[in-house]
């Protein structure tokens, strides 16, 4: 089940639709500066935080207007006479937080310099030695040592002076005889606290963990160390699991986005036009454009998906062509992506001079990607091939549905569509879309991914049921693309 999310005339956003998976999990919005990324994910949030629009959004235009759907039933944000107002039609089941930018974060919300200066004189009875759950994890993300915050106070918000105009809670920690504030903590203290009480909060608001909860966190990673950041994805991974969270991170950081897997990572791309596409799924390499994690390599090859990561991988195994060297194979998403990198990487000499850098794109963009290189008047050197076979999408819909692989069809009907069959999602393709204008097997795909999203099941597990397929079978057009790796790697 997803979110459906669009977005008309906010800031620079001029119109955007997203969807959302509502599934636990990390999921990650990213894109170059300037892309919007903090925008849709401050929109995003309207769908069940009540926001002061004017002070997020700033001037906005008369047709300014926010609308979401999950599961039939709608809300929206629009201006009437140039006030925002909220619609909604239909119950729509679904929690979460926000915590915003280093502006907009909840931390700094309602400060000021004497309100501070009265918080750092309130009387010690007040505090309450802070949960558990905040003090340790703040520990063990920050520190490494679950026991470094082990004198944590918390002054609840209820219980602070209404003339102070104050009513959320404040941290205090003690270092010796020195009673440190929030407020005077470092920023990445300042943000974990506040973080980890909003989830606190709300894992003991979780009554039932089948209603969907989202948490948005915006740009976390400007305010915290990497291996913190390391630190905070196992925190958030295990929290996703027990409590059922789909939580999103808007964020251009490596350390983030290498943990999350390409199904769960949306690319926003900005054009020169300033309109917008939704990138998904997106490879790290692509979304970041940072490949120091890859150099130390003798070879890397750039590829378009996962499948072509695993048939290259599957060769490079079965022909022993692993000796004496490091092989690295990467995804990068389509194969304009994956010639914009490669140049890149030859430009700005990315991954040192010791890497030789080589393309495989799928097999059915040869035309494509001549026209492209014209286009864009690269003139490298970089060795290029192409795999005997199409994208995942195309063949997909090619070998379960126009020209049927009875083999293939029921290897992964028995093995990976036990409970809703690929006979029932194909019939459920064709009644609700015109197929012939699929011609990339993408609205195919995502009745694919729904299913799998529905059991637990990932794209990976799909490849690697047709990967070893082809190899079990030997097919012969896996011999052109053997040959080119072997004399690529001599």
């Amino acid at each position: 089940m997803k979110l459906k999310v669009k977005i008309n005339k906010i800031k620079s956003i001029d119109s955007l639709e997203i969807s959302l998976p509502i599934e636990k999990g990390l999921y990650a919005i990213t894109g170059q500066n300037g892309s919007g990324k903090s925008t849709v994910v401050t929109a995003a949030s309207c769908v069940f935080f009540t926001l002061p629009m004017n002070d997020y959004f700033g001037v906005t235009e008369e047709d300014s207007r926010i609308d979401f759907e999950l599961n039939g039933a709608k809300r929206a944000w629009l201006k009437v006479g140039g006030k925002w107002q909220k619609y909604s039609d239909g119950k729509m089941s679904i929690k979460g937080f926000y915590e915003g930018s280093l502006i907009f974060g909840n931390r700094f919300r309602n400060t000021n310099y004497d309100t501070l200066k009265k918080l750092d004189l309130i009387d010690t009875t007040k505090l309450i030695p802070a949960p558990t759950f905040i003090k340790e994890n703040l520990g063990i993300i920050l520190q490494n040592n679950k026991n470094f915050y082990e004198e944590l106070f918390i002054l609840e918000g209820n219980k602070i002076d209404t003339k102070l105009n104050f009513s959320r809670d404040i941290f205090y920690y003690k270092k010796g005889v020195k009673r440190v504030s929030q407020f005077h903590m470092s920023t990445g203290e300042n943000l974990m606290v506040s973080i980890l009480n909003s989830i606190y909060i709300r894992n003991n608001d979780r009554a039932s963990l089948s209603k969907p909860c989202l948490m948005f966190l915006d740009e976390i990673e400007l305010a915290l160390h990497p291996s913190s950041l390391k630190r905070l994805i196992q925190f958030l991974k295990e929290i996703s699991n027990a409590f059922n969270y789909a939580i999103y991170f808007s964020t251009h950081s490596i350390e983030l986005i290498s943990g999350i897997k390409p199904d769960n990572i949306f690319f926003i791309e900005r054009y020169p036009d300033d309109t917008l596409e939704v990138l998904n799924p997106c490879y790290p390499a692509y979304a970041t454009r940072i490949l120091y994690d890859h150099s130390g390599y003798d070879h890397i090859f750039l590829v378009e998906d996962d499948l072509a990561k695993s048939i290259i991988n599957r060769i490079l195994k079965n022909k022993n062509l692993l000796s004496n060297r490091l092989v690295h194979v990467l995804p990068c998403g389509g194969y304009s992506n994956v010639i914009d990198l490669a140049e890149e990487v030859i430009n700005s000499n990315l991954v040192g001079k010791t890497s030789k850098i080589m393309i495989i794109l799928d097999g059915d963009v040869k035309t494509e990607a001549d026209n492209y290189y014209a286009k864009k008047g690269y003139k490298n050197n970089i060795p290029l091939n192409y795999l005997p076979i199409k994208s995942l999408e195309k063949y997909l819909k090619e070998n379960l549905i126009f020209n049927v692989n009875k083999e293939l069809f029921k290897l992964l009907n028995d093995y990976v569509f036990q409970q809703k069959s690929l006979q029932l999602l194909i019939q459920e393709y064709q009644n609700e879309n015109d197929t012939s204008k699929d011609n990339n097997g993408k609205t195919f795909y995502k009745y694919i991914d729904t299913e799998l999203r529905a059991r637990n099941k990932t794209r990976e597990d799909v490849v690697e049921m047709i990967v070893g397929y082809l190899f079990d079978k030997s097919d012969p057009k896996i011999n052109n693309i053997t040959t080119f790796l072997q004399k690529q790697l001599i």
